[in-house]
């Protein structure tokens, strides 16, 4: 049934769960837990716009569905924010209710500040989550308890691409980088 499904992030901080036959939205997924905190300065400088309001960033940048191959998570999906916070949910489509309920939430203790999650994507065979961010580390999840099992470093700058390769066989995963910092890297990851 998953792939009847698709998840995309929204820049309002919630992903959207569809039914791509049904043309049917079954989940909003909202990611960020509390309202948006906007800030005001006075600029005064008499041109009549004193105040700026600037809203908090609150983009979903990164979603994926967990591969039906893994045993025990039928069903879950992840969010990736700006927030660093990558959150995996439980989707109750078997039961045909249009719920979803957070299973975990995975953050960074690493990070001097909340670097933001670029990609994501799921092993094919583990419960694992391999995310890029913004400080150019590569981090792997073990989502079914929140805790990080492997960090790849070597980026000095932001990731904006990454794809995954898993070698037939095996549990190893082959994670390719591309970063602002002009390089691309590759990366072996066994679990």
């Amino acid at each position: 049934r998953q792939h009847l499904l698709a998840i995309c992030g929204g820049e309002d901080g919630n992903a959207y769960v569809v039914h791509i036959s049904g043309k049917k939205m079954l989940a909003k997924l909202s990611h960020f837990e509390e309202a948006p905190k906007t800030t005001t300065t006075n600029n005064n400088n008499n041109d009549g716009m004193d105040d700026d309001n600037t809203e908090e960033a609150r983009s979903i940048e990164a979603v994926g569905f967990c591969p039906p191959t893994t045993t025990g998570t039928a069903h879950w999906c992840a969010t990736g924010g700006v927030d660093g916070i990558l959150k995996v949910w439980n989707m109750n489509v078997a039961t045909g209710t249009s719920t979803a309920q957070l299973r975990q939430r995975c953050v960074r203790e690493d990070a001097p500040q909340a670097a933001g999650i670029t990609r994501l994507v799921w092993h094919a065979t583990q419960p694992l989550v391999i995310c890029s961010y913004t400080d150019g580390v590569v981090c792997v999840w073990d989502v079914r308890v929140g805790t990080m099992v492997g960090s790849l470093t070597g980026h000095e700058d932001m990731i904006n691409g990454m794809s995954v390769s898993f070698v037939e066989g095996s549990d190893v995963a082959v994670v390719v980088t591309g970063s602002d910092d002009k390089m691309v890297k590759m990366f072996e990851f066994c679990p």
